[in-house]
């Protein structure tokens, strides 16, 4: 059995406290009280943004899981007055792979004609995980779960893993995890050769997700794309290209100063 690219789960609430400053967050936000004529009202045109989204985010495939949560405001004409990150992923890449699925899918299309709104607030979550395989997931989970109470339960469940996902050289972080659990049992021999495995899984992969990245860059011409690159480039500590593509990057937005601060440290690595 083999996996997916990238497994997708996207959730999408409904805010109705509308105007909402941006120091009036609470639990609210998460369990919004709505009425049945406005669900009603308002469940065809959230689906259309919920297919949206999910037609035009392309989460990058570099952190095995992830999660971003974005608030974002509408005009009736579905266009965006306003966004941020409510919750980070703790990856700038992924956090920009977000709000770069929003501007690709604006506008999303008036609201429904019997609907006095002005404006609709929405809480959206963004979630991915390379494990793409039910069973492969709730392995790991296992194998995390014994670590530190039985190990060798833990190698087990490791083993299962790895074998549903036999072959599939995207799965080069289990034998990272297999590695960890092997030297803890003192099998410092099988430690070496599963962790000397991973790098050289993982070099292939990322060297293969270069060459996707910057042939998808080329053909869309976005900053974020560019930035992606840069990043991607990183990643194999190839930083001369890395700082080639954040300047493509910057040449091409105004908003530009999170580009800058990466060219920044980019340059940083580069003359080490």
């Amino acid at each position: 059995m083999t996996m997916g690219r990238v497994g997708i789960v996207l959730v999408l609430s409904l805010l109705l406290a509308l105007p909402v400053s941006a120091d009036s967050y609470n639990s609210a936000y998460y369990k919004p009280a709505v009425n049945r004529t406005t669900q009603t009202d308002f469940a065809p045109y959230m689906s259309s943004v919920r297919e949206s989204l999910q037609k035009n985010w392309h989460p990058p495939d570099i952190i095995q899981e992830g999660h971003v949560t974005v608030l974002f405001k509408l005009d009736r004409g579905g266009r965006i007055i306003s966004s941020q990150i409510l919750e980070s992923s703790g990856n700038e890449i992924f956090d920009e792979s977000a709000l770069d699925a929003l501007k690709r899918s604006e506008p999303f299309g008036n609201f429904p004609e019997q609907s006095p709104r002005e404006a609709l607030t929405i809480n959206y979550s963004f979630d991915s995980s390379l494990v793409s395989t039910d069973k492969m997931k709730e392995y790991m989970k296992q194998s995390d779960r014994y670590y530190y109470s039985d190990r060798n339960e833990a190698l087990k469940y490791i083993n299962l893993a790895i074998n549903e996902v036999s072959g599939d050289e995207r799965a080069y972080f289990l034998y990272e995890k297999r590695s960890k659990i092997k030297n803890a049992l003192g099998d410092t021999k099988g430690a070496e050769e599963d962790l000397a495995l991973y790098k050289d899984l993982k070099n292939k992969v990322d060297i293969k997700r270069v060459h996707a990245i910057k042939h998808q860059a080329e053909i869309e011409n976005t900053p974020f794309a560019y930035f992606y690159l840069a990043y991607s480039y990183e990643q194999i500590h190839d930083y001369e290209n890395a700082i080639h593509a954040i300047n493509k990057a910057i040449d091409m937005t105004e908003l530009n100063n999170q580009y800058k601060r990466y060219r920044t440290e980019l340059v940083k690595k580069y003359e080490i």
